[in-house]
């Protein structure tokens, strides 16, 4: 399997705003509604918190294992914003103490520093937990919060960087770039209809 490259420049740095983490769950039956974390959070990271062993041989060498990594993201400050959906959501997990709807979101990390516009590099995980540390604050209410992901990834790609993207697996991206070149499409642009293809080959 090739490896991605990222698509920038040689020496170019990535801008922060090209790590995207996107909460997403479902109220009842209603559509799965999604929220872009990160709103007037100045600064935050996804920890991977791996658990490591060390031992040493006889010969004095020394080992590292990595058994597991337990990757999670703070947002700190997570300000109560008019319009935020995740904010109302918790709020509500939060007074009617429904501690295990906390786990039951699906998170997206997006990496739009890898791919090309329409076609960027992200990680599904189902089976997040997002839980609300604490309330309060001094001017204005902080309600921050710590995502916890599950490492139940599926790889894929999104085709845009808004809350309402379409994610495809990467097995179907696969199935869908096959199935270009089998009706005669150009992989690169995957744009032209089947059709349009095959009076071009004329």
């Amino acid at each position: 399997m090739s490896i991605s490259q990222f698509n920038l420049k040689p020496g170019q740095r990535a801008e922060r705003k090209l790590l995207i983490t996107v909460a997403e769950w479902s109220e009842g039956e209603e559509t799965p509604v999604r929220e872009i974390l990160g709103t007037r959070t100045e600064d935050s990271s996804i920890e991977y918190n791996a658990d490591i062993a060390t031992s040493t041989d006889i010969l004095g060498h020394n080992y590292t294992d990595i058994n597991k990594t337990q990757p999670q993201q703070d947002f700190d400050p997570y300000l109560v914003l008019g319009g935020s959906k995740l904010g109302a959501y918790l709020n509500d997990i939060r007074k009617r103490n429904a501690l295990s709807e906390l786990s039951d979101f699906t998170m997206y990390i997006i990496t739009a520093f890898v791919g090309t516009d329409g076609n960027y590099e992200a990680e599904k995980h189902t089976g997040c937990t997002i839980t609300y540390n604490s309330m309060g604050g001094d001017a204005n209410v902080n309600f921050p919060i710590s995502v916890y992901f599950s490492n139940n990834i599926t790889n894929g790609t999104v085709d845009k960087l808004s809350d309402d993207f379409k994610f495809s697996a990467v097995e179907a991206v696969a199935l869908k770039a096959n199935q270009s070149v089998a009706v005669g499409k150009v992989p690169e642009t995957n744009t032209k209809t089947a059709e349009q293809s095959l009076e071009i080959k004329k």
